[in-house]
C-alpha cells in the first residue's frame, strides 16, 4: 500500500520490494501456484479483508512499511481469526520483532505465522515452496523471525546472494507504467548510523551489473518511466555500484532526457560523480547532513566533514538540483541547535527537507542506549520527547516549521517538511538548483 502522496515527490513510484517478491515467485515456476497482487492506494480494513477474504488464499505475505503496518496488523488478525491454518507473512521494513512488541501490535504476535527479517525473495519463495508450513517447518527456513508465545526465535541468517540472479519484474512486465522506475545497484551501507535502517545489513559487496541495469532500462524504456529513484544508500558509496550504473547509463543513454533522484554524500564527491550528474537529463540530488553540529550527530553515529562541505555542495548546485537533509528531534540535539542548522541550511542555493524524528524498527527501536530517554508513539513512531527535547520542544518546533511552510516557502508532510531553495540573483548561466 502506497502513503499518503509526497508533496517532495508526487510521481508514481513501485513498490519495489513486494515487486521483487512477486518476479521471484512466478519465475520459479512452483506447481499449483497462483499469485494475486494488491497495489493499493487506499484501503479500509473492512474492504481488504473482504476482498481478502473472497480469494481465500493460502498464504497471505504483506509489504509492511511505517504507513501502511496499523492497516495490514488489524487485517491479519482477523485472517487468522477466520482460518487459522492460513499462513500468515510480514516483510518490509516494519516487519520487526521490535515492532510487535509495541502494545497496540501485541495481538499481531499471534497472528502471524513469520516475520521475514532479511532479504526476501528467497525466503518467501522458500515458504512457499513448503509442503507443511507447521511452525516447526517454518523454523527451518533461514531469514524469518517466529514468536513461541514467549520471545521471539529468529532463524539462522540467509546467505547473501549474487544480486544479479534476481529476475527483475521490469524485464518480466510486472510494474505498472508511467511514474519514475525504482533503481537498485547494491544492498547495505558502508555506514551504521543509528537512526537509520540501511547500514543495518552487510556492507555493501554485491553490486549488480552493467548488462543487467542496462536491460533493465530498456524494460523500464517501455513502460515509460519520466526517470528513476535510486534506492541505494548513496550515488558515491560504493566505487563498483558506481562504475557499473555509469557504464550502463552511458551505453545506453537512458538518463540523457529523463530524472535520476538518488542520495549524495559530500565528503565523498569525486569528478567521475559530478561527471556523471552532469550528463543527466534532470538530476536530483538529497544530500543527508541531519544536522551541522558534530555533537549531535556522535549521539546517532554519525559525523559532519565541515572542511570540504560548502565547496562540494557548490559543486553539486552546478550540476544538479540539490536539497540538504535534516532531522528534528534527533536524541543528543536541542531546538537552540536545530533552529541553527535550520537557518545555515537555509544559507545554502539549495532546497531543504526536514524530517521528524523516527523510532524505526531496526534502528533507534532497538539501537538507541537508555540515556537517550526516547519516548514516541507506536503507531507513526514520531518522537514525542528525547535527550534534549521535551515534548512541549517538538511541539513548538513542529509549529514554527509549519508557519515557515504556510509562509509560502514550503510544503508539509506527514513526516517532513519541504522547502524551496531561496532565490538567488541570476547569473544569466549554469543549471538552475531551484528544487
Amino acid at each position: 500500500m502506497y502513503p499518503t502522496p509526497n508533496p517532495a515527490m508526487p510521481e508514481f513510484i513501485s513498490n519495489h520490494g513486494l515487486r521483487m517478491v512477486e518476479a521471484t515467485l512466478r519465475s520459479a515456476q512452483l506447481d499449483g501456484l497462483e499469485v494475486v497482487v494488491y497495489d493499493l492506494h487506499e484501503a479500509s480494513a473492512d474492504d481488504l479483508t473482504q476482498e481478502l477474504l473472497d480469494v481465500n488464499p493460502d498464504i497471505v505475505g504483506f509489504s509492511a512499511y511505517l504507513w501502511s503496518f496499523p492497516l495490514f496488523a488489524e487485517v491479519a488478525v482477523r485472517l487468522k481469526r477466520n482460518d487459522p491454518q492460513r499462513v500468515i507473512l510480514f516483510g518490509g521494513p516494519s516487519a520487526r520483532p521490535a515492532m510487535l512488541d509495541q502494545a497496540p501490535f501485541h495481538a499481531l504476535r499471534q497472528s502471524v505465522d513469520a516475520l521475514i527479517v532479511g532479504e526476501g525473495e528467497l525466503t518467501f519463495r522458500d515458504i512457499v515452496s513448503l509442503d507443511d508450513r507447521s511452525p516447526q517447518q517454518l523454523a527451518s527456513v533461514r531469514g524469518v523471525a517466529l514468536w513461541s508465545e514467549q520471545e521471539w526465535i529468529e532463524t539462522r541468517k540467509r546467505p547473501l546472494g549474487d544480486l544479479n540472479q534476481l529476475p527483475s519484474p521490469y524485464v518480466m512486465g510486472l510494474v505498472p507504467p508511467g511514474g519514475l522506475g525504482v533503481l537498485q545497484t547494491y544492498r547495505g551501507c558502508p555506514y551504521t548510523c543509528s537512526f537509520c535502517e540501511w547500514g543495518t545489513m552487510e556492507s555493501p559487496k554485491r553490486v549488480r551489473t552493467a548488462d543487467h541495469l542496462a536491460a533493465e532500462f530498456a524494460a523500464m524504456d517501455q513502460i515509460g518511466v519520466t526517470g528513476a529513484l535510486l534506492v541505494d544508500a548513496g550515488l558515491n558509496l560504493n566505487s563498483r555500484a558506481f562504475d557499473q550504473l555509469n557504464q550502463a547509463a552511458s551505453e545506453t543513454g537512458f538518463f540523457r532526457d529523463r530524472k535520476l533522484i538518488s542520495e549524495v554524500y559530500p565528503a565523498k564527491i569525486q569528478d567521475q560523480h559530478i561527471r556523471f550528474l552532469s550528463e543527466i537529463g534532470q538530476p536530483l540530488v538529497g544530500v543527508g547532513l541531519q544536522s551541522f553540529d558534530n555533537d549531535v550527530l556522535a549521539h546517532v553515529e554519525r559525523s559532519f566533514e565541515e572542511e570540504r562541505f560548502e565547496a562540494n555542495v557548490h559543486q553539486l548546485t552546478q550540476v544538479a538540483r540539490v536539497a540538504i537533509e535534516i532531522i528534528m528531534g534527533l536524541p543528543g540535539d536541542s531546538p537552540e541547535k536545530f533552529r541553527e542548522s535550520y537557518y545555515r541550511a537555509r544559507s545554502f542555493p539549495c532546497a531543504l527537507r526536514v524530517y521528524h524524528c523516527c523510532v524505526l524498527p531496526s534502528a533507534l527501536m532497538v539501537r538507541s542506549p537508555p540515556e537517550h530517554q526516547l519516548d514516541y508513539d507506536p503507531i507513526n513512531l514520531k518522537v514525542k520527547s528525547c535527550l534534549g527535547w521535551s515534548r512541549e520542544d517538538i511541539e513548538r518546533e513542529c509549529d514554527f516549521l509549519n508557519q515557515q511552510a504556510d509562509g509560502g516557502a514550503g510544503q508539509i508532510g506527514d513526516y517532513f517538511w519541504v522547502f524551496s531553495a531561496p532565490k538567488q540573483p541570476s547569473t544569466g548561466s549554469g543549471r538552475s538548483n531551484a528544487a
